[in-house]
């Protein structure tokens, strides 16, 4: 060592004796050589590693990543005439939906780099390009990852490869990069560090639990009224009498000399209520991982219905999936697609949305029959190959439907088919029929309708007492918005099987019956069960009367 760096070599260890540089404990110093991690205000260092102990934060880092593993990253281009279309062909599909590089599955790597996010923040992995095109996305992990930003603005990345056991610079053009949530641009922040605390305590109490079963659920003790001679004479004591209250001996019987006493030292666990604060930590972890707690087993404390569990994997899929997905379609395009390239990366959620197998019948079977999806449609959706010859690419819609503003169809007359009649005679005569009728209105006719509005009236309140029990048992079993539109479809197709109805009246049917599925999904959400039963009682008073005159109407 020359003179300057044992000089310099000899302030630096001054400097660091009465408290180093910059404040940094000296080299001595027992915080050297303590656990590596922040100290929490439970005392215990907070790693990302170290909350792996915890299963909570496995449970939700799995969730997550297994959710964005099962969906298949598709690469798509806008059409001109709108709508979109999958490109297989593109260099980066066989990435991005299969193999990402020689060694991992597109789930392996989806899992992996997700867990990087939710533990450190940030997620790396080096583009390896070949004559211009990418050929593999290989993962660096964040923990051997600098991030620096050039005087341009850019970004630069020190990686210590430990394959090469090498630092490499790669630039900003060389790296594929997905951050959490930050307060800069260059770098994600981590949950762990954000939420230190709400993982020290749970450590901590676990590792409570833990201690205090390896002592055999038990607390300590403390041994009153013995007088020893000596020290010596004590400490032998104490010696044999953990010796033989400990490991294989605990639970056997104990001598105690005359006049000593033992008590129960410390606060027993159940009044710590050691297990309600565990669920509270539990419940803290999801909500710092964005995880609903039933998904992972954590019990919230009220029991889940059918109906609710069904909603509640949709917010699963809508506010945890769903920006988790497009914070990685945003980061594809940003680094793997050029500003030239109109393709772009897509995660397909339609599985995660995907109902039980009796609501996705009851949904297909709207959909074929309002004409948007076809039998080939359904059958993709249910991994199902097309009909043969191309016949299940039809989409229908029921004859008897017409536009609001189309002419009733008359009534066929029964009997001996008569000639056609002359076109204008005929509009004569029918203009001469209406201004009859409204200036001299036909009273046999009037009786005629009301007699027949009359019959209608059971049938009519008949089809209202079916819409009003269905309804009340929706709102009871806290249904959901596709339980509801499928019981309202299958009420117009009830109310169009009792009443022969003209083709405008049936669109009248159908328009009511999709204003009250509105209205009511709409009080339910917005004023609760008791008010949507009020208005469903106030539907069972009003609207027998309608339906039965809207059944007659076009009939005299």
């Amino acid at each position: 060592m020359n003179p300057i760096s044992s000089i310099v070599s000899g302030m630096g260890a001054l400097l660091a004796d009465v408290g180093g540089i910059g404040g940094s404990p000296a080299p001595w110093d027992d915080y050297w050589y303590s656990p590596v991690g922040s100290p929490s205000v439970a005392g215990m260092r907070i790693t990302a590693d170290t909350v792996k102990r915890l299963s909570t934060v496995m449970a939700c880092v799995s969730a997550k990543g297994r959710a964005l593993g099962v969906l298949p990253c598709l690469i798509y281009v806008d059409l001109p005439g709108g709508g979109k279309k999958v490109v297989r062909n593109h260099p980066n599909f066989r990435l991005l939906h299969s193999r990402p590089n020689e060694m991992q599955t597109a789930y392996e790597y989806y899992q992996m780099l997700q867990g990087h996010v939710e533990l450190r923040g940030n997620a790396y992995s080096e583009i390896v390009t070949h004559r211009g095109a990418i050929v593999e996305l290989i993962p660096m992990h964040p923990d051997n990852v600098r991030v620096e930003t050039l005087p341009n603005g850019r970004l630069r990345y020190q990686y210590n490869d430990p394959l090469t056991r090498t630092t490499r610079t790669l630039l900003q053009d060389e790296v594929f990069h997905v951050r959490d949530w930050a307060d800069t641009r260059q770098v994600g922040q981590s949950r762990i560090a954000m939420g230190m605390d709400v993982y020290g305590v749970a450590l901590a109490q676990q590792d409570y639990r833990g201690k205090f079963l390896k002592n055999d659920a038990s607390a300590g003790v403390i041994i009153t009224g013995t007088n020893f001679e000596s020290k010596q004479d004590e400490e032998l004591y104490l010696k044999a009498f953990e010796e033989g209250s400990t490991g294989e001996k605990r639970h056997r019987a104990k001598l105690l000399p005359p006049g000593v006493d033992i008590k129960s030292l410390g606060v027993k666990p159940i009044e710590m209520q050691l297990l309600e604060s565990a669920k509270a930590s539990a419940v803290e972890i999801c909500t710092m991982h964005n995880i609903l707690p039933h998904l992972i087993g954590v019990d919230t404390g009220k029991s889940a219905t059918y109906a609710s569990v069904e909603q509640f994997n949709l917010m699963h899929a809508q506010q945890c999936v769903l920006p988790m997905a497009v914070m990685w379609e945003m980061a594809m395009q940003r680094d793997l697609f050029g500003d030239n390239d109109p393709a772009y990366a897509k995660f397909s959620l339609a599985s995660l949305l995907r109902g039980d197998y009796a609501t996705r019948t009851q949904g297909y079977a709207v959909g074929i029959e309002h004409g948007w999806l076809s039998d080939d449609d359904v059958r993709e959706l249910e991994d199902m190959n097309p009909i043969a010859g191309g016949i299940g690419k039809q989409y229908f819609r029921p004859l008897n439907w017409t536009t609001l503003d189309a002419p009733v169809a008359p009534i066929a007359p029964q009997g001996p088919s008569l000639p056609d009649p002359d076109p204008d005679q005929e509009q004569e005569d029918q203009d001469d029929q209406d201004s009859s009728d409204n200036a001299h209105p036909d009273p046999n006719r009037q009786a005629l309708r009301s007699q027949l509005q009359l019959f209608a009236q059971d049938s009519a309140a008949r089809c209202v007492r079916r819409e009003v029990n269905g309804a009340r048992r929706l709102i009871e079993h806290e249904a959901g918005a596709s339980e509801i539109g499928a019981f309202y479809a299958e009420q117009f197709r009830f109310i169009c099987g009792v009443f022969h109805l003209t083709p405008l009246a049936q669109v009248k049917v159908k328009q009511a019956c999709d204003v009250r599925l509105y209205e009511l999904a709409r009080i339910i959400a917005e004023e609760g069960p008791a008010a949507a039963i009020a208005h469903i009682e106030h539907v069972a008073q009003t609207e027998p009367a309608k339906l039965a005159a809207l059944a007659v109407e076009g009939v005299v």
